[in-house]
């Protein structure tokens, strides 16, 4: 298993000397004073998952995941996108991550050589060291333990970052995305009614959170 280089740990911890505080009521909280480039981190994989930026060679991928009827609704992939909107989409991933918002990673399939899904930090918070993890697969690939593997690999890398807590939420009735989570050591905290619209109702999502210890 790879970890993050010391270069990369050095962007987005600081140097150390000066790491700059902000004042809520009555508490100091340390932020980052610097912008985080989390588009060159090493790729991750076990024996069959790869994590890795998206590449330009993905666009396949991404056009595939628009014409699925659920991938559209929960992600920024616009429905049956072109190829135009398909390559501006990879842009806004990597401008995501050049800019240290967020951590867009495809999944590869190392039996087949190519990205089949989609897992990602986002909504990262530097001063209070979470952030939030979401994940797709392409239809003709789910059921195989991909995206079991691509959460554990990411929670590993959420660890190298420094980040303390990792959430995510799932729809009530996803019973085989709530199986990930748990299957990955994250724990229920709780459902949050009318949390989330998606497509055109407000649904009930489950909050997942894993808090990483030793970091």
């Amino acid at each position: 298993m790879t970890t993050t280089t010391a270069r990369a740990r050095e962007a987005i911890m600081g140097n150390g000397r000066n790491p700059g505080t902000t004042r809520s009521g009555t508490s100091r909280t340390r932020v980052r004073t610097r912008t985080v480039n989390l588009r060159d981190l090493p790729v991750r994989h076990d024996e069959r998952t790869l994590l890795r930026a998206w590449q330009i060679g993905d666009l396949p991928t991404i056009i595939e995941a628009a014409g699925d009827p659920y991938i559209p609704l929960i992600t920024s992939i616009p429905p049956d996108c072109s190829s135009a909107e398909g390559a501006a989409w990879l842009h806004r991933q990597w401008n995501q991550a050049a800019e240290g918002r967020g951590l867009p990673l495809a999944i590869v399939d190392r039996t087949v050589g190519e990205a089949v899904g989609m897992v990602t930090l986002n909504s990262i918070d530097w001063t209070h060291r979470r952030a939030a993890v979401g994940y797709w697969l392409l239809p003709r690939h789910r059921g195989c333990g991909l995206a079991t593997s691509a959460v554990r690999l990411v929670v590993d890398l959420a660890r190298d970052l420094d980040l303390l807590r990792v959430e995510a939420l799932v729809e009530v009735d996803n019973q085989e995305s709530q199986a990930v989570c748990r299957a990955t050591g994250f724990t229920e905290e709780g459902t949050l009614r009318s949390y989330l619209r998606i497509g055109e109702r407000h649904r009930d999502m489950v909050m997942f959170a894993k808090v990483l210890t030793g970091v």
